[in-house]
Order: structure tokens, then sequence, then C-alpha cells
């Protein structure tokens, strides 16, 4: 295996098997080998998705523009050259300015295109090739969106977002929650430790981006690992009714959880902490993640924006919580779509938005 340093152009990996263009050959520099394979791909009737992959290995950018290979999907490439052209397609993986590639790539390698890192990587060993497999299925995990019309946060009438949140404790409510269009998760693991890992991993796997709160006792390596696969930075928070302690558990399992990051080149996880309360304790520092559960008590007053208010299922609670200052509520997995609605309503009648 040979790496050589460029210039990160595009961001994305890419890999497969080389396609040699400079400005002198042009087309003719790829190999026999690849172009039939092309041509095979069109005698057959291939939809251009299912052609063959190839990565560009060329002299510049500028001789990059012109190459088109008929049956040859196009998914990465590299330059020699660090100026010239524009990389007119946002959506390959490029890496520019690569010294002595021309001469360091033989027909028919295996080439990797790192755009994050800028590098290029000619006849991979086993390891590498299995770790950028690993590493861009995560990153294609976490680009995962909701755009259907319940999954848009509601409004009051004065124009305040209010995000509401599903209440599960079990993998059965998940997918109910996320079909509502649910803004937000807020999974409790306190009464099921033996089931806690496979809800944890479900439930991130399947949030596509939005925010996930886990109220837990201890045990939070698998959701820290989980979090490193599917998650951005910021979406996952931790919260408990001892958040000192919560705190330590974190930074032990991090000790563990870096290492397997550097090795998979991905970044750890980036999750925040805070402390679960009722209305009559809630005591803790303005900003910082919080989980009010008003299940069963008197409405709490003034809540941080950045707090999780919980309601349940008592549509009833949601117009003074709100009106209180409340911006994100959770209720029961099954009333997603009323307390939308109820969100809306405020500002009408008895409550008035904040």
């Amino acid at each position: 295996m040979k790496t050589l340093e460029g210039i990160a152009k595009h961001p994305g990996t890419a890999m497969a098997v080389a396609a040699l263009v400079d400005a002198a050959s042009g087309i003719n520099g790829i190999s026999s080998a690849l172009l039939m394979e092309g041509i095979t791909a069109l005698r057959r009737g291939l939809r251009p998705v299912d052609y063959p992959e190839a990565i560009l290995v060329c002299d510049s950018l500028k001789t990059a523009e012109s190459v088109r290979i008929a049956g040859i999907n196009l998914i990465g490439i590299a330059a020699e050259s660090a100026g010239d052209a524009p990389l007119t397609d946002d959506n390959i993986p490029c890496v520019v300015g690569v010294s002595d590639l021309m001469h360091s790539v033989a027909e028919g390698a295996i080439v990797i295109v790192d755009g994050y890192k800028g590098r290029v990587y000619i006849d991979p060993d086993p390891s590498t090739l299995i770790h950028f497999q690993q590493a861009e299925e995560q990153r294609q995990l976490r680009e995962k969106v909701f755009i259907s019309s319940e999954h848009i946060p509601a409004r009051t009438q004065s124009g305040e977002i209010v995000y509401v949140y599903a209440r599960i404790s079990e993998e059965s409510q998940l997918a109910s929650a996320m079909r509502a269009g649910a803004d937000g998760l807020l999974v409790d693991l306190r009464n099921d430790q033996d089931n806690s890992d496979e809800l944890s991993r479900a439930t991130l796997r399947e949030a596509a981006g939005k925010p996930v709160a886990f109220v837990i006792d201890y045990g939070c390596e698998e959701i820290l690992r989980a979090a490193m696969t599917y998650c951005i930075p910021g979406q996952v928070t931790l919260v408990s009714e001892a958040p000192d302690l919560l705190a330590s558990q974190v930074e032990s399992a991090m000790d563990r959880i870096v290492l397997d990051a550097l090795q998979l080149d991905i970044d750890p996880p980036d999750v925040q902490l805070g402390g679960f309360y009722t209305a009559t304790n809630y005591d803790h520092t303005p900003g910082t993640p919080a989980v009010i559960d008003c299940r069963n008590t008197i409405c709490v007053s003034n809540p941080d924006e950045q707090a999780i208010v919980v309601v349940g299922g008592q549509i009833d609670s949601i117009g003074p919580v709100v009106s209180s200052g409340a911006r994100r509520i959770a209720v029961d997995d099954k009333i997603i779509a009323e307390a939308k609605h109820a969100v809306l309503m405020v500002g009408f009648g008895e409550y008035g938005a904040s």
C-alpha cells in the first residue's frame, strides 16, 4: 500500500479501480479492461446507478472536466495538480495537489480517495479497506433526514417554536413515534436494564438527526458507542437523577471509546449531560440540559428553554406549560399529533403564549 498526501477539494470517501487520464493521452490511457466493463454494462442495458465504478486519476481537474467513460460511474477524483478548473460535481470526493500521483498508480490498481483528510491510498491493504468501509457506512447513517409535513415543529400563535418529544420506554413505541412526527425522543431506560442497550441502539439508528434524551440510572457506554456510530455532535443528551455520578460514568467510558474512534478515524461521541428533576426539586444551572417530570405535580414555573418538560398524556397541561416558558415538551407517543395541535392553539382563549 502507498499513501500520498494532497489537498482536500471536496469531502467524502470513494474506493474503486483507477481510471488514468492525462492531457496527452486522454481516454486512451484508460485500461482496456475497464473500458470493456463499461461497454458490457451498456450492452446489458444496466441502469446508470448500476454501472461499474472507477476513481478518476488525472493530471489536473481541467482534464477531469472533459472525461466521460461510457458505462462507468466516476465516483471520486484524484488530481496531481492543485490549481486550475473548479470541481463541477459537488457530490464527488476529490483530492488535488497529489505529488507524483500519475507515476504511482498502475493500471488496475485499487484507489481510495479520502476527501476529508486529503489523502490517496493506492492498492490498500485489507485492514485499510475494512476501515474505510466501516467509516463510510457510519457517515452515511448520519445523513438521513425527515422532510414530510408532520415532522415540522409546531408554533404558538405568537410564533414561538415548541418541540414535541415522544416519551418512550420500549422499542415498539419507537416506530409509531417517528411516523407521527415526533420532533425528538425522550427514552426512559430506568425500568428495563436488560433491554436498554437494544433500545438505545435502535433509537439512535432511527432518529436520523432528531434530538434524543436518555434518562438513565447507570450503564452509559453502549449509548455512547451508538451515538458515535449514528449521531451528529450534540444530538444526544444523557440525564440522571444523580448528574454528578453520570458525569463520572461518562468520563470513564470515554477513556475506552476514544481509542476505538481513533482506530475507525471518526470523531468520538459528543453528548450533552444533564439532570432529571420534578417540578418541586427543579434547580439547575440555566442553559444546561434538564428533564423535568411534571406528570404528577404542579407545572414548573419559568423552565429553561433547553429543558424538556414531561406532560405525558395530559393534553390539558400543554397550554399552561408552554405559556410558562417551556419550549420542549415530552408527551406519550400516541398523542404526538394532538400535542402539536395543542401547541398551535396556545395564544387563543385562556392561554397566551409567552
